[in-house]
């Protein structure tokens, strides 16, 4: 299950800053927020999102640095499945096309290079 599936736009938030710099003490998490929202709010929400299951904590000085329940590159997998599925009609080859005309900058030799070898083995597993 998708970790970011239901939850409320605010914890969605807060999860992504926590997987944005792999964890954070809630201070930090709400200064990434930038909008005005309380600490005390901050900390409810990361109570809220670790009942959830959907972060933990540890013990650093004398706050708590909050991170992440599962790894971001399982979670960013399951939200490309279904940004796929939402907004390529399931078309792997619609989402790649959109992500190698998207950026700020054209791809590099050496990217293109690293890209085709990664096409090249996935062929070879199909094989």
């Amino acid at each position: 299950m998708a970790v970011f599936e239901g939850l409320p736009k605010r914890e969605r938030a807060i999860l992504e800053i926590l997987y944005r710099l792999g964890g954070a003490s809630a201070r930090e998490v709400q200064a990434a927020l930038d909008d005005g929202t309380s600490y005390s709010a901050v900390r409810a929400f990361l109570a809220t999102l670790e009942a959830k299951g959907c972060v933990g904590h540890r013990q650093d000085g004398k706050s708590y640095l909050w991170f992440p329940a599962s790894e971001a590159s399982s979670e960013g997998g399951s939200a490309l499945e279904s940004a796929m599925r939402t907004f390529f009609e399931g078309s792997r080859e619609k989402a790649i096309a959109a992500l190698l005309g998207s950026g700020d900058r054209p791809l590099d030799e050496a990217e293109y290079k690293r890209l085709l070898r990664l096409i090249n083995q996935a062929r070879e597993r199909k094989a």
